[in-house]
């Protein structure tokens, strides 16, 4: 076989290793690009709560807590989709959907699948053992009779009734044997959000959105969308909350023990504790909509 022959098909060997190594090169950077570029998936009931509350726009909030589902929800512990399922009516409003309620159910169904108390809970009612209603009662013995203590015994006077005894604690017991209640987080109602709404709505002024509001499609908003306040937050000195109007605080009844109701811009605010962390909020006057233009009446025909 000639050499210049030899040479030719050992060049086109050398070529065709070489686009293999080369394709396995780029397919190996492409692999690594997209776990790059893939999101960890990390449970956190705050931010659910979050992206429900600080996206005005309802169809967006939709597809945000869509995405937030698919990409966290199988991490979620049975806890964590306990509260989130507990708490969904009030924190995506209009927004709560039924495919959104079934992605939800179908995660807590996933992971108690092997606990059949749980599923029974969830779905059904396992019921109670049969027991009659009828019971038989006797008559109840006679208290036995007051007998007098002597009458040198401390603190009864002398009289047939025992002094109360008082027990005072150490006060050099150790601390860690008294625990202190911790007050749970409060949050704003159905019925509260409603009302806030009916208030400003009934309070809003002449123009199409309350004084100090944007109008922004059909919807009022505040005219600078950043909010110095988070939730799960302590409030920020630079804010100052305001109280509500007296008739609006009858209205929205008693606030949560340990709690108190402030307004911040156009934000109700649920206030808890001392460090005033926000623990629940009704942004924009409770979702006021631009005031619509009342259409004259046509004339009456002759």
């Amino acid at each position: 076989m000639p050499i210049s022959l030899v040479m030719k098909k050992f060049n086109l060997f050398a070529i065709d290793k070489l686009s293999f190594f080369l394709i396995g090169i780029i397919f190996s950077a492409s692999q690594v690009s997209a776990q790059r570029t893939t999101p960890n998936a990390n449970c956190l009931v705050s931010e659910f709560r979050s992206i429900a509350l600080l996206t005005h726009d309802i169809e967006q909030r939709i597809i945000k807590i869509n995405d937030w589902i698919k990409l966290n929800g199988a991490s979620c512990t049975p806890s964590q989709l306990s509260a989130i399922a507990s708490n969904r009516a009030n924190w995506l409003g209009t927004a709560d959907t039924v495919a959104i309620s079934s992605s939800i159910d179908g995660l807590i169904e996933a992971k108690i699948k092997n606990e059949p108390d749980l599923m029974a809970q969830m779905y059904s009612s396992k019921g109670k053992d049969f027991k009659p209603s009828l019971q038989v009662t006797q008559t109840p013995q006679a208290p036995a009779p007051v007998v007098p203590p002597p009458a040198d015994t401390p603190g009864t006077g002398g009289i047939g009734v025992a002094a109360p005894v008082i027990i005072q604690m150490d006060s050099n017991a150790p601390k860690d044997r008294v625990k202190e209640i911790e007050v749970p987080d409060g949050s704003f109602t159905r019925r509260q959000m409603r009302e806030i709404l009916e208030y400003y709505e009934e309070n809003r002024g002449t123009g199409d959105c309350p004084r100090g509001m944007a109008k922004r499609g059909s919807n009022c908003e505040a005219r600078f969308k950043e909010r110095d306040w988070k939730l799960g937050q302590p409030l920020p000195p630079s804010e100052k909350g305001e109280d509500l109007p007296m008739p609006l605080i009858l209205k929205l009844g008693k606030p949560p023990s340990g709690h108190q109701y402030k307004r911040v811009g156009f934000d109700i605010l649920l206030l808890k504790g001392p460090e005033n962390k926000v623990t629940d909020a009704v942004l924009d006057l409770g979702g006021i909509k631009v005031k619509e233009e009342k259409k004259d009446d046509p004339a009456p025909k002759n």
